[in-house]
């Protein structure tokens, strides 16, 4: 079972675009995916239509949870939106408070992949995915600011090793919200390629009108718009996810014989 984090200090970067998608490509492929919502704002359940009585909140807090089937393969934990937020002020006052979300989960099987979808911030809950998840998946938008965000999550991965011992993989640096057309993206994409060399995704994911259209209809990009290019991008991204686990093998396309590259 390979556990990741989507995560970055920067709003606005794609992170929960990046957890559905990817959760849902791997579904697709035949993987059994959970993806473990971490934010108060709880997009993800809102983006498939789903509001648990239980979530992330009650199972720190008490261990009981539901687990909702959002497509084949593919299932989410909810963050319980607002609730998370009290979770966090109970937490506090724990001991090994930094170790709950490994203690809650660890008699979890029969998933390959657990994605947590986190929120834009240094606090408690992502202190405790980072001391559970095996790597993180950092994604930066092509802006001066979103740079910076991936700086600081890089020097907190650092600070739980020092701090706890735990050693959590830097998979790799996401480009989101790429546009061809303009210098930005370019000079944006030099400068992460320039800082981070290797850990760098080939894959970059271009601005797609279809991405934002698929949340409105509450659908994945591979449900609303399988051969466009955020499909493509996202496709491409899984199978580089999957590539990086020696265990698994490449991806293959949700949707048939759907793109060449």
């Amino acid at each position: 079972m390979k556990k990741i984090a989507i995560i970055t200090c920067k709003g606005g970067t794609g992170k929960t675009t990046t957890a559905i998608n990817l959760g849902h490509c791997l579904a697709l492929s035949g993987k059994k995916v959970l993806i473990v919502d971490c934010d108060s704002q709880a997009n993800v359940g809102m983006a498939f239509q789903k509001q648990p009585q239980k979530g992330l909140s009650e199972l720190m807090t008490t261990g009981d949870v539901e687990i909702v089937n959002l497509r084949p393969n593919l299932y989410l934990i909810d963050s319980g939106g607002m609730r998370i937020v009290e979770t966090e002020l109970y937490l506090a006052r724990q001991p090994e408070r930094e170790l709950r979300l490994r203690q809650v989960l660890s008699k979890l099987h029969g998933t390959d992949y657990v994605i947590c979808d986190c929120p834009p911030a240094i606090n408690l809950i992502n202190v405790n995915v980072l001391n559970y998840v095996d790597g993180v998946v950092v994604p930066v938008s092509m802006d001066f600011f979103a740079c910076e965000g991936a700086k600081k999550t890089i020097k907190l991965l650092d600070d739980i090793y020092t701090k706890i011992g735990h050693k959590v993989e830097l998979m790799g640096i996401l480009a989101t919200f790429y546009d061809v057309r303009t210098r930005v993206s370019k000079t944006i994409y030099n400068q992460l390629l320039t800082e981070y060399a290797d850990k760098v995704f080939t894959t970059r994911i271009r601005i797609n009108t279809q991405l934002k259209e698929a949340q409105m209809l509450y659908k994945t990009i591979f449900e609303h718009a399988p051969y466009s290019n955020g499909a493509l991008d996202y496709f491409l991204f899984a199978k580089e996810i999957a590539g990086l686990d020696r265990a698994e093998s490449l991806v293959e396309a949700p949707q048939g014989e759907a793109w060449t590259t």
